[in-house]
Parts: C-alpha cells; structure tokens; sequence
C-alpha cells in the first residue's frame, strides 16, 4: 500500500498543472454560485442558473468538438499548430452569430420573463469562456498545462475580489457581476493567446478555409457527441425544472446539486493521470484488473466517508454557506448523496473504457443515460418536483456506473 502511495504521489506531481487547473476551475465555479446565492433571492439565483444552462448547453453543441480536435490534432502535428489553430478559432468566431441567435430564441420562447440584457450578457460570457477552451486545448498539445494555470488563475482572483467587494462593498446589480466575469474570461483570453504566441503558435484569419473547415467537422462532430450528451445529462433535469416548476425550485434544486457534483472534488484528483496511465496498459489485461481494483477500493472508501459526512451534516452546510433561505435544498442533497459512489465508481470506470480506446461505447451509455434520465423526469417531475429529479439523478448515474461496469468486465475477462 505504501509503494502504491508513493506512486500515486510520483505519478500527481508529473501532472500537478493538469490537477490544480482542474481543481482551481471547480473550486471558482463553487465559490462563485455560493456568493450569487448568498446575494440574491432564490427565485433570481434560480433565473441566473436556467440562463447558464441553457447558454452552456449551447456553447457545447456550437463547439462542434473542435477544442477536441484541436488538441490532437497540435499534438500529432506541432508544425502545423499555427493553421490548425486559426481555423478552429476563427471557426469559433464564425459560430458566435448562430449560437447568439439560437439561443436568444431558446430563451425568448421557454422563458419569455428573463431580460435581453441580462440574457446577451450570459451568452457573450459564456462564449468567451468557450473561446478561452479552444485556446487552452492547441496549449495542451504540447502539454503545456503550466501557461494554462497561470492564465486562468489571475483573472479567476480578480473576480472573486471584485465580487465580495460588489456584495459586502458596492451593492452590485446581478448584471454587473455577470460584466465582471466576462472581463475576467477576456483577460484570461489575452494571456493565453500570448503564451500561443509564445509557444510558436500565430493565429492569422487569412489560414482559414471552409473547404478546410468541411473536412475537419468531419472528424471533429464525433468526437464532441460524448461531451454533448454527458452535458445534456448533468444539465436537462435543470432545464425541466425550471420550466415545469419555476427558477425558485431550481435554486432550491441546483444549491443541493451543486454540492453533489463538489464531492468529486475528493477523489478526482486520482483519475487526473489516469487516461495516459489506462492508454498505456491497454494491452495488458492484468494489469489493468489491478489497476481497476486498486482505485475501486480508493474511490469507495472517499466515496462512502463524504456521503456520510454530507448526510447529516447537510443542514448546517446549506445554512453556513447558502443562507437559511435555501433550507428546502436540505432534502434534495440527502437524497443525492447516495450517488456520490456511483458518481465516483462511473468516473473511473468511463476513464477506463476511453483509456482502452472504447470511446463509441462510453458515447453510448451516456447517451442511454440521457434518455433514461429526461425520460422519468418528465413523468415524475409534475408530480414530485425536484424530490423526484434528485432519486432519478441517483438513479441514472447507478444506470451508467453498472452499464459501464458491465462493459469493462466483459472486456477485461475476455
């Protein structure tokens, strides 16, 4: 146990930036929605997080994979990193018309009450941060995660400072918040293009072709479809509670939600190496047995502790950090809780099969676990409101964590 220890040890510090970005952004993106909610009232808060959804959902299906791509591609052809970089940014340039569009209808037909301003001003932000992604990618085909971090951590403070002095200062409207975020995705846009710049990388308007732009949707649409329907997954119950029952029953939803999803915050940090570790035993059925079995036991362990701690620690974590105004939260985090095993058990094992180079199968399963997941919602949340989307929820990442497991034991066994 010692010697595994010391090698999950050797193995983090190989890939610190690669950890503390991905730890950083959650922990921001925690920190942010817990200052909003304090500030607002849940109705507003519940408002806000639709638009974030729905804007991000979005972003995802106009990205077209292309930051997938991208990465690859830089890290298979570094020489021409330059041309494929200007194609896919300019693309993502191009593509800003349709999403604004698409999305201001989407809006504007399910929710008709949110304002223009407030809505241009979430999309424009959240695009940006879709520009600051394709960026981030060219930068991790040469596996350069240091330029990443450091580009993402200023802006990142500099908003977080900005919006405790706007709630305990300056008394903030919602709209200047959203402002300060997207002056904070801009920086984070400048930096990173110069650490391109400096890294060889150009990007010049004039490579661009869509002769070239055709033949890379080509490869580019498939390999985005698994992101597309993991995201329709985490986000749809979202969607249908906040038109079914009103954005303060979201609020009350999302609150409980969000501290689920930040339980990965304690066992994540194993799977960062994974993918490459997983990729280069691939050929090894028993060694990859090991490896399951070793992280299984880890994973659980972690999993069960935070489940428990959450449970009966749920009421004074929703008070201390959300204010008493979110009580009704209590009850939706209770029942998530009992996911969390099956959440930190299907990260390790849809990691395990992508490893492998299994990614149409993990495409799959993710995508029976949307239609499964929107299925029950829409029956059971007219009736049973947000109760009901935090036992499907449970339910659905069960669905994906034993479909998955089903999978990589019949491979491993074979």
């Amino acid at each position: 146990m010692k010697n595994n220890f010391i090698k999950y040890l050797k193995i983090l510090s190989k890939s610190k930036y690669v950890f503390l970005l991905n730890i950083s952004d959650k922990i921001f993106s925690f920190i942010i929605m817990i200052l909003l909610a304090r500030k607002f009232l849940p109705e507003i808060y519940g408002e806000l997080i639709t638009l974030f959804t729905v804007s991000g959902v979005f972003v995802s299906i106009f990205d077209l994979g292309l930051p997938i791509y991208l990465q690859r591609e830089t890290a298979i052809n570094p020489k021409n990193a330059s041309e494929t970089f200007s194609l896919a940014f300019t693309a993502g340039l191009l593509l800003f018309s349709a999403y604004f569009i698409f999305t201001g209808l989407s809006v504007r037909v399910l929710y008709p009450g949110i304002s223009f301003a407030l809505f241009s001003l979430t999309a424009i932000m959240l695009y940006s941060s879709s520009l600051v992604n394709i960026c981030n990618k060219a930068l991790s085909g040469f596996s350069d995660f240091k330029s990443q971090f450091i580009a993402f951590i200023l802006p990142r403070l500099l908003i977080i400072a900005v919006f405790i002095a706007g709630i305990y200062y300056f008394n903030f409207g919602l709209n200047s918040f959203i402002i300060t975020m997207l002056s904070g995705f801009s920086l984070n846009l400048v930096i990173v293009m110069y650490y391109l710049a400096k890294s060889g990388v150009k990007f010049s308007i004039t490579l661009f072709s869509f002769k070239k732009f055709k033949n890379i949707l080509a490869i580019s649409i498939p390999l985005g479809l698994a992101v597309i329907f993991n995201l329709l997954y985490d986000k749809i119950d979202v969607l249908l509670i906040s038109k079914i029952c009103g954005f303060t029953e979201t609020a009350y939803y999302n609150v409980g939600y969000g501290l689920f999803k930040a339980s990965a915050l304690s066992f994540s940090f194993l799977l960062v190496p994974a993918f490459t570790e997983i990729a280069s035993l691939r050929s090894d059925k028993s060694a990859l047995r090991l490896y399951f079995k070793e992280y299984s036991f880890i994973i659980l362990v972690i999993c069960f502790a935070v489940a428990a701690a959450l449970f009966f620690l749920s009421g004074f974590l929703v008070n201390a950090l959300y204010t008493i105004k979110f009580r009704s939260s209590v009850p939706v985090l209770q029942i998530l809780v009992f996911g969390i095993t099956a959440m930190g058990m299907n990260n390790l094992t849809g990691i395990m099969l992508n490893g492998m180079g299994y990614y149409k199968v993990v495409m799959y399963i993710t995508l029976y676990g949307l239609i499964f997941n929107v299925s029950l919602n829409i029956i059971f949340i007219p009736v049973y409101g947000i109760i009901a989307a935090s036992v499907i929820t449970v339910l659905t990442e069960y669905l994906i964590f034993f479909t998955e497991f089903y999978y990589l034991r019949k491979i491993l066994n074979t």
